[in-house]
């Protein structure tokens, strides 16, 4: 409205959206098989269930459990000391509620997804599904497997604070009862903390063999993560420091992670 109140009219580019219709319904995956340990359409698991796939995680470059949590609703993810995922999942904070492919990963670390095919977030008792753990729930991480499908990807990254990532993942099937898979990741980057770094190397071999109606999958994984331990900036008077928030509290020579 101009001073006198009269409206004006403005004319907009015309804007056109395009879709893949092969990624339709790609983000919203109905139905788990690792979690639940039966493949079991979500509508039926008498839990709150959110699956993050790995299509979200690819088009929004996550790269850590933190990231993944964005996207689950009733999970945050907290500091951790700046030492290992601390996710509070429906108000109780755990680390023990970690899985992978079923199988409990309660080792207090920083995770990377490179090597993940999709994250399930149960939210609800555990022991119906997993035995002890944890009232709040638990994440499990799908890994990628061998399949028979052919798997040709290299990704490359920069950006800011010197970050630099390279990711691997090829596979195919040698023959009718073989198939072979490797994802590696490599990363080296600064972070936006003063004399803060994370080197960060993982390799997953993964192969499949099925033998009659018999299938067997094997892998192994190598994961490194080296890093400067980054506990934030402290309150002062009762009241966030207004110390600038490059600002490295502690002596980062000896604040290290591995």
């Amino acid at each position: 409205d101009d001073a006198r109140g009269r409206q004006q009219s403005q004319s907009l580019e015309r804007v056109v959206v395009k879709g893949d219709a092969a990624r339709r319904g790609a983000y919203a995956l109905r139905r788990s098989s690792s979690a639940t340990r039966t493949d079991t359409p979500l509508i039926d698991v008498p839990q709150s269930v959110t699956v993050v796939g790995a299509s979200l995680m690819a088009d929004q470059s996550i790269q850590s459990m933190a990231d993944v949590v964005r996207y689950v609703p009733g999970v945050t993810m907290g500091l951790g000391e700046g030492h290992r995922d601390a996710p509070t999942i429906r108000g109780q904070a755990s680390t023990a509620d970690f899985y992978v492919d079923g199988v409990r990963d309660d080792a207090q670390y920083l995770r990377d997804v490179y090597n993940v095919e999709r994250v399930e977030a149960l939210k609800g008792p555990n022991a119906m599904t997993f035995g002890r753990g944890g009232g709040g729930g638990v994440i499990n991480r799908a890994s990628k497997e061998a399949q028979w499908t052919p798997r040709r990807s290299l990704t490359l990254e920069g950006g800011s604070f010197d970050h630099k990532r390279m990711a691997v993942d090829v596979g195919d099937g040698v023959g009718g009862a073989i198939a072979l898979r490797l994802n590696a990741v490599r990363e080296d980057s600064r972070q936006f903390r003063d004399a803060s770094d994370l080197e960060r190397t993982g390799i997953n071999p993964t192969m499949t063999l099925l033998a009659g109606q018999t299938m067997v999958r094997l892998g192994y994984e190598y994961f490194s993560d080296r890093r400067t331990v980054d506990r934030g900036i402290p309150s002062f008077a009762g009241a966030p420091s207004s110390a600038d928030i490059r600002t490295f509290f502690g002596d980062p020579s000896i604040s290290r992670s591995r």
